[in-house]
């Protein structure tokens, strides 16, 4: 990794919160033999340098969702 790009993440990562922008959500199921359905969520391409050093690290991490206000104003029920 490069050292300007070492930098960023070090920023990034000691700050300890991480913007991952707007994530697509896909619904899935767990195979034939069980049809529960589950969620996936997908990160950004474009931040694959940070999820690789935290998967190198080994670390867990916490999500929070924000749901942006237009969607919840929607008048749907889904």
């Amino acid at each position: 990794m490069s050292s300007g790009r070492s930098n960023v993440v070090f920023n990034v990562l000691s700050q300890r919160v991480i913007d991952a922008g707007e994530l697509r959500i896909s619904r899935t199921s767990l195979g034939k033999n069980n049809p529960e359905k589950r969620y996936l969520i997908y990160l950004p391409l474009n931040r694959n340098y940070l999820w690789q050093v935290l998967h190198e690290k080994n670390a867990r991490v916490r999500v929070f969702i924000e749901i942006p206000s237009e969607v919840l104003s929607s008048g749907s029920n889904e």
